[in-house]
């Protein structure tokens, strides 16, 4: 019995490690399919070192189903093989061997077999190309392996062998980029370090150019075959030097790229969908909601009567912010690792370029509604200069903090100075002197455009909370900004653009003066050992000339003033290979970031003068979104990588400033229209966010480590995808819930 059971533990283990025991070949059918017919032939792999309990293993493949070129993987047991090759002529089977030692495969080893047909006698030729183990390849990475033993029987010195391409993504980068060839057993791999693009790849052997691909585009995590095989006619022409050309084939197909983003979206339907059906059973059957609550025991009337005085105040700038800060964090937490969730390498725009810009136009916005919240109460404004002054010492050295959660703990010597609050505490500290200083103390009933506001109408300020002071509401035929039209009405004088004007034009100034300033030193300022107006981000970029320029102006006189203390991996890095560090919230461009605020400034004087002709403001955001979107073109000549003024992120060019601007009105006023004028939207889930949105930011940033914000996951789109959206949705689920809870902080 004894006997028995280890008999059966052994068998036991011994098919649990056959089951690992595999090994894979792909084959390449180079025979043309005008020489096919009745004697189609077909590749025999015959064990010829089995195992003790097995008989030997016979595999054949027939080569007519594939195509010309074609080729097929299939798993074999990891063994050794004679390998044959068999056709039918005359109703028996011959057979050749063109190898005389057997193809030995390890666990986990991967070769290619090459079949072509050779002489007048159409004679089957194999070769065989050991490529060694499956390799791993990366997240957006791809791996190809040369297989040159393919190529006519030549013996190569692979050691001999460089391959060097360039990435299409790299704009103006120099050619030729050493991409590391490895010899491992008959073949040469390399690695293609980025798949989101695609390349030009030249394979070079003892210097001599033996072929290239021209557009070649590789998929995130495949493995490739390169095959070097002999042309035609070279051979017929019978020169001394055989030209060989490159075809590649797909050896382990690559990831399901765009499918976490398909999922995800249907998610998002499905959410938006559900939300739009609460809210027509709300408005169709509103006592079902009343006795469903009261069934509940959650029915409070005060409730109601909030929710009706939420009605009357905009709830379209809270979805806005909110929406701002939910990207903010979903592109923190890695955005599934998607290239076009990312910033952009240097020049050019991706989705995650445009919430940076919105969120501080949003700070505009809440500028002006804050401000004058606090001007109708008659508060002094040096008091308000001083809170200002107060919460842009708060928000920098919040940022500062936020800088140090290295992993690791951090280095004192290179701790990051500049950061996002930062820029935001800057631009804010800026924005908000400037509306203190330059517009005049309007009355609780009185807006930029002198039409009486209710006490109801009044906005909140940025904590959420309402102004329930009395209004000291003034006599409005006896205002210098009002004036009567023939039927004794009384009515606005000017237009919402003149009004706006008047009372802000010494603001346009301050800015302009921002904006040239910024001008000046980019494209003027020389810069030691680079071209001046220099805005590339050096490294190979411009064929490797100007490596040690990147950023021009700006990155100077960061590294002047920061010295260590910036960012050290700007997004450029990875593809242009810079050496140098640049800080994407650097001194120069926060400048032109200035602008961007009070792009928000503006929209908020426009809500606040408009306020009671819904229609109106529609109208005006969607003017300075058109006017800012001409500027953005005009400035790039209506490229993305290139023009007069390039839009580019890491700089904050003018020109990214009037796109992202125009995107911001043009967002601005559709949720405006949707939720403010025809009520078929409530803003959720964003509204909730949009109360609490630098608790959220900074929680986030916090905890980012934390489960279930993050885990240990495999390193896929889906996998990381998942994360993302896990993440952000917790962060949603907290600013709903302090929403619920009235529950808003403030710096």
């Amino acid at each position: 019995m004894k006997m028995l059971l280890l008999f059966g533990v052994i068998t036991v283990c011994w098919v649990a490690s056959r089951a690992e025991d595999v090994a894979y070949i792909q084959i390449f059918d180079f025979i043309e399919q005008n020489k096919t017919g009745p004697n189609d032939p077909a590749i025999v792999l015959t064990e010829v070192v089995p195992d003790l309990f097995t008989t030997p293993e016979k595999y054949t493949y027939d080569l007519y189903p594939l195509d010309y070129m074609g080729n097929l993987k299939t798993p074999v047991n990891a063994s050794a093989y004679e390998l044959s090759f068999q056709r039918l002529k005359e109703g028996s089977v011959t057979y050749q061997h063109p190898l005389e030692e057997p193809l030995v495969l390890k666990p986990n080893e991967n070769a290619a077999i090459f079949v072509d047909e050779v002489g007048a006698d159409n004679l089957l030729k194999g070769s065989v190309c050991h490529t060694g183990p499956t390799p791993v390849p990366g997240l957006d990475k791809a791996i190809a392996m040369i297989c040159p033993t393919a190529a006519g029987g030549k013996e190569f010195n692979l050691s001999l062998f460089e391959v060097v391409g360039s990435n299409r993504g790299c704009l103006g980068c120099k050619t030729g980029i050493d991409l590391g060839a490895t010899v491992v057993q008959d073949s040469v791999h390399f690695l293609i370090d980025d798949t989101n693009y695609y390349w030009n790849i030249s394979i070079f052997y003892n210097k001599r150019e033996m072929c290239n691909g021209t557009d070649w585009r590789f998929g995130d995590s495949g493995i490739y075959t390169i095959v070097l095989k002999e042309t035609e006619a070279a051979a017929k022409e019978g020169e001394t030097e055989i030209d060989y050309s490159c075809y590649m084939f797909t050896t382990t197909e690559p990831s399901n790229y765009w499918m976490p983003i398909w999922l995800t979206l249907v998610v998002l339907v499905v959410i938006i969908l559900f939300i739009v059906i609460l809210v027509i059973i709300d408005r169709r059957y509103p006592r079902l909601k009343e006795e469903t609550m009261k069934r509940l025991g959650y029915w409070n009337p005060e409730d109601e009567k909030e929710k009706e005085r939420k009605a009357a105040r905009l709830q379209s700038l809270d979805t806005f912010r909110g929406l701002a800060v939910t990207i903010m964090i979903f592109v923190n937490f890695g955005g599934g690792n998607y290239f076009f969730l990312d910033h952009a390498a240097w020049n050019g725009l991706s989705l995650a370029d445009f919430v940076f810009p919105w969120f501080m136009f949003m700070v505009g916005c809440s500028i002006v509604l804050s401000v004058q919240s606090q001007l109708k109460k008659n508060v002094a404004k040096t008091k308000i200069l001083k809170k200002v002054g107060v919460r842009f010492l708060k928000l920098f050295l919040i940022g500062v903090f936020l800088n140090t959660g290295v992993p690791g703990g951090v280095d004192l010597t290179q701790l990051r100075i500049p950061g996002v609050l930062q820029r935001i505490g800057f631009t804010y500290l800026v924005c908000s002197v400037l509306e203190i200083l330059f517009i005049p103390r309007l009355t609780a009933a009185e807006n930029f455009g002198g039409e009486r506001m209710k006490v109801e109408d009044n906005e909140y300020n940025e904590c959420g909370k309402f102004l329930n002071e009395e209004p000291d509401i003034p006599d409005k035929k006896n205002s210098w900004k009002y004036a009567q039209n023939s039927e004794g009405e009384t009515v606005i004088r000017g237009g919402w653009l003149s009004n706006l004007l008047i009372h802000t034009w010494p603001q346009y100034i301050v800015i302009s003066l921002f904006t040239a300033l910024w001008c000046v030193i980019t494209f003027i300022l020389p810069i030691p050992g680079c071209p001046t107006g220099y805005v590339g981000p050096g490294g190979i970029a411009d064929g490797g000339l100007l490596e040690n320029c990147t950023g021009g102006a700006a990155g100077y006189i960061d590294r002047l003033v920061w010295g260590s203390h910036m960012y050290q991996h700007p997004t450029c890095k990875p593809m242009y290979h810079t050496t140098l560090a640049h800080d994407p919230e650097g001194i120069l461009g926060s400048l032109t970031a200035v602008l961007t605020v009070y792009s928000g400034v503006v929209a908020g004087h426009i809500v606040v003068m408009l306020k009671s002709s819904r229609g109106s403001t529609v109208g005006a955001l969607s003017v300075l979104s058109v006017v800012s979107l001409a500027i953005g073109l005009i400035l790039s000549k209506g490229t993305l990588t290139g023009g007069w003024v390039p839009i580019n992120k890491n700089l904050w060019s003018v020109s990214f400033v009037a796109i992202t601007s125009a995107s911001a009105y043009f967002v601005l006023a559709i949720m405006y229209l949707m939720i403010d004028f025809f009520h078929i939207w409530c803003g959720a889930p964003f509204n909730s966010a949009g109360k609490n949105p630098l608790f959220l930011y900074v929680g986030s940033y916090i905890v980012y480590s934390y489960f279930p914000f993050n885990w240990a996951t495999s390193q896929s789109h889906g996998a990381l995808m998942l994360q993302s959206v896990v993440g952000t949705a917790c962060w949603l689920l907290v600013g709903f819930y302090l929403d619920c809870k009235k529950k808003y902080y403030k710096i």
